[in-house]
């Protein structure tokens, strides 16, 4: 059993920026046709998704697009049918990767990323005055991101 196929990314041009993340989106000229070993079930176009590009297979469409508001994604006869429905749309500024927080598309933060300490440390008193300070300190450490 082949590995599910997907776009590899290589080279990246636009970004989509989430809450303290950036996803890649990729160009069309780095989307790369099924390998002679696969056997497309179909060819899907998803510009809207928490990963976009062209896909081969219904449940690879569905993991990327399903619970996404306003996903995007539609059905092509040929590989190439389905890449220039994308490029038109990567043209357009229109392809957008909104990966779910904590699922398998969001990305990892980076290793200089700084340690954004918890709002609720266990180890604090519960009181009012102690929830309040860390509030502030979550406020200040994430307004210098």
């Amino acid at each position: 059993m082949s590995t599910p196929p997907h776009p590899q990314p290589q080279a990246l041009q636009t970004v989509t920026q989430t809450p303290c993340q950036v996803t890649a989106v990729l160009k069309p000229s780095d989307i790369r046709p099924p390998r002679a070993d696969e056997v497309p079930e179909g060819f899907w176009a998803i510009t809207v998704g928490q990963e976009v590009g062209v896909f081969y297979r219904w449940a690879d469409v569905a993991e990327r697009t399903n619970f996404v508001s306003g996903n995007v994604q539609k059905g092509y006869p040929s590989f190439q049918q389905a890449l220039t429905a994308y490029a038109v749309k990567y043209d357009e500024g229109r392809v957008r990767a909104v990966p779910l927080p904590g699922g398998p598309f969001w990305p990892s933060p980076p290793e200089s990323s700084p340690n954004i300490p918890s709002p609720v440390d266990s180890s604090a008193s519960s009181d009012s005055h102690d929830l309040w300070s860390q509030l502030e300190d979550l406020t200040e450490t994430m307004s210098q991101l």
